[in-house]
């Protein structure tokens, strides 16, 4: 028997169960949500009137649209700008956790 590789032992801990002609279906147990997708999917949860599914292993932070130095000026660009604010308010509203910006694990 071949010794298993890292990605097998962290594969085969969360495979649900494993269908016909070989796929596994996975349990994902931690979820990174970041401001340019999110919005689409949290107005979906509202339009459903559902909450986030395990929101104590989601966590959010934005990534694509924030500067890397001097994160304490306002985002000049007005879409980035409104995707981060739009995170922000997301989360507060599901409860999720934020790594915002300033927070040492942003980005």
């Amino acid at each position: 028997m071949m010794a298993k590789t890292l990605f097998d032992k962290i594969w085969d801990a969360h495979v649900v169960t494993s269908i016909e002609g070989g796929q596994d279906i996975l349990y994902i147990d931690r979820h990174f949500i970041h401001e340019v997708t999110s919005p689409q999917a949290f107005d979906g949860l509202a339009q459903r009137g559902i909450g986030v599914f395990r929101p104590d292993k989601t966590v959010a932070t934005a990534d694509h649209n924030v500067p890397t130095k001097h994160q304490d000026q306002p985002i000049e660009e007005p879409l980035s700008r409104f995707q981060v604010q739009k995170l922000v308010e997301n989360c507060e509203n599901f409860g999720v956790e934020l790594y915002g910006l300033g927070h040492p694990y942003q980005g």
